[in-house]
């Protein structure tokens, strides 16, 4: 079995905001995996479509294709069914540079915690974990 890539995701009550800098909470999140070489890297992130309670916790587990194409998303663990529905629909059309051994692309397992966060807790930004 392949080890499991850990991604997380802080999601802000207000992300969809127009945040302070001129980089969105998408941009923001992908621009924190810059030089990452030892998990995927996304490339297209999708903000799930939420307004739900703080606090609200879901882990999604997927693999991420040879061609960065999430597949077989299912959530691990979840306390709000509302937040879980959206970021399984987010997530599938999230799209990432796959992991790449001995210069090759290969499928790869990962794990994504999301949690609901007040937004200036969060200062409505992704956070990696």
């Amino acid at each position: 079995m392949k080890a499991v890539k850990k991604l997380a995701i802080v999601i802000s009550l207000g992300l969809f905001a127009a945040s302070v800098s001129a980089e969105s909470s998408e941009q923001a999140y992908m621009k924190s995996y810059a030089g990452v070489t030892d998990a995927p890297v996304p490339v297209k992130v999708v903000s799930p479509d939420i307004t739900t309670i703080r606090g609200a916790e879901v882990v999604l587990e997927f693999v991420i294709d040879e061609n960065g194409v999430p597949q077989g998303i299912a959530v691990a663990k979840s306390n709000n069914d509302a937040l879980a529905e959206a970021a399984l629909k987010a997530v599938a059309d999230w799209r990432f540079s796959p992991l790449v051994k001995d210069g090759e692309a290969v499928s790869s397992k990962v794990r994504l915690p999301v949690v609901a966060a007040l937004p200036n807790l969060a200062r409505g930004r992704f956070a990696l974990n």
